[in-house]
């Protein structure tokens, strides 16, 4: 019997397959932008979404990383602040 594939390899075959779609329909939009030349616009405002939306999880996420990294390392630095026992 064969053996199941691992979880990196049905992610990456997962990937693989979303990105191939993709492809397939990216070049399908293009065809159909060249007949009609409406089309063009669709796709460039659909572009222009999708950077805008793509910007702010880049910039979003590195500045709540830093923040959270932050955070983080002044809890490590922060002295115990329970009383000495005597």
């Amino acid at each position: 019997m064969a053996e199941r594939p691992s979880d990196d390899q049905r992610n990456s075959a997962t990937f693989a397959a979303l990105s191939m779609l993709l492809l397939i329909s990216a070049g399908l939009l293009g065809l159909v932008a060249f007949v009609l030349p409406q089309v063009l616009w669709m796709v460039v405002i659909a572009i222009g979404l999708g950077l805008s939306v793509v910007l702010h999880y880049v910039i979003w996420g590195r500045w709540l990383t830093s923040m959270l990294r932050e955070k983080e390392n002044a809890q490590q630095q922060k002295p115990n602040e329970d009383p000495p026992d005597e």
